[in-house]
């Protein structure tokens, strides 16, 4: 029995062999040319589309991670619009006080008329209890702004660089390594913003004079550059070790170096604004809810594709190229220090 298990060993043996001579099964081939794939064709247009497309989903749950910790932002945007205040009627037109001044010192027909008209009642908003709780909530969002924008940008670097991340750990686990620093960038960072948009405002509205006409276009190119700024601030927060003026620095040179990336995402971004305030005008409703699955990690996600390539190109590389010891296995995450490029 065991001599003819040998036999069809043996046979099946010398078929396999035949079988590798006549097709070649066991000569070495050419194999498979890994294509090295360069940082131009990583950070193109089709693949940020392929990536977006990838990542959809979880650019979704992401805006909705970044909503959570923004959340006191909400209270104040209740505050403002006036949902919570208590309504009082008053009159609506600011001519009926001195209508009514005169009708008090000398009463006529034509004066009980003028009251009739100059008197009808409208509802006026007043703040109380509630709307100042709210109002209070809302300056937790000067703790919580920073942190939430590192989060999202470790991620967003994360999904530019076509890498795997673990969404929620690594999102709180680079808070909790770049909080204060984070809770400086923040607060700096949404006081800028809200000087500049109701310095924008004021200058809008005012009087037609050349002087606030210049001031306005001053205030509103301003606004423009910080925006740009705003790629890079975050990324090289978590990036590398740099103080506040190195960091603001930095940031500002390369929102002039990749102008070129830079301005395709602010169209990009433009854009992607812009559909929301079309669906907004169609349906009020869906217009609301879009901001909390759609606005700020997707058009994050524009800006950090745009930025990455340049933050790699003008900082990371060069300190490659300088510390070649290093190699490619160093993770930019593990050890944010590099050498400031400005």
């Amino acid at each position: 029995m065991a001599k003819q298990n040998n036999n069809n060993d043996d046979g099946r043996k010398a078929k396999r062999s035949v079988f590798s001579i006549l097709s070649g099964y066991n000569k070495d081939g050419k194999g498979v040319k890994k294509k090295k794939i360069t940082d131009k064709e990583r950070y193109s247009l089709k693949s940020f589309f392929i990536l977006y497309k990838n990542r959809f989903w979880n650019l979704i749950f992401l805006n909705l991670l970044f909503m959570l910790m923004v959340s006191p932002a909400i209270c104040g945007l209740l505050a403002y619009t006036g949902v919570f205040d208590t309504r009082v009627p008053t009159p609506s037109n600011i001519l009926y006080a001195p209508v009514y001044g005169v009708h008090l010192c000398s009463p006529s027909p034509a004066t009980a008329s003028l009251i009739g008209i100059f008197g009808m009642q409208g509802v006026l908003g007043v703040g109380n209890n509630v709307t100042r709780v709210l109002t209070y909530i809302t300056f937790a969002v000067f703790l919580t702004f920073g942190a939430a924008n590192a989060g999202m940008t470790f991620v967003l670097r994360a999904y530019a660089r076509s890498e795997f991340v673990y969404m929620r750990h690594d999102f709180f686990v680079t808070v909790k390594k770049n909080f204060f620093g984070a809770l400086a960038l923040g607060a700096a960072d949404l006081a800028v913003i809200t000087l500049l948009v109701f310095s924008a405002l004021h200058y809008y509205t005012a009087s037609m004079d050349i002087s606030y006409t210049v001031l306005f276009f001053i205030t509103f190119s301003a606004g423009v550059i910080y925006f740009i700024m705003r790629f890079y601030l975050y990324i090289l927060l978590i990036t590398f070790r740099l103080s506040p003026a190195k960091l603001i620095k930095n940031a500002f040179i390369l929102t002039l170096l990749g102008i070129k990336r830079n301005l395709m995402a602010v169209l990009g971004i433009a854009v992607f604004l812009l559909l929301n305030v079309v669906i907004f005008m169609i349906s009020i409703p869906v217009g609301i809810t879009l901001p909390f699955f759609f606005l700020a990690a997707h058009c994050g996600f524009i800006a950090c594709f745009a930025a990455y390539p340049n933050v790699k190109k003008y900082m990371i590389d060069p300190y490659y190229a300088e510390h070649p010891e290093k190699g490619e296995k160093f993770k930019i995450e593990e050890e944010p220090i590099f050498i400031d490029r400005g």
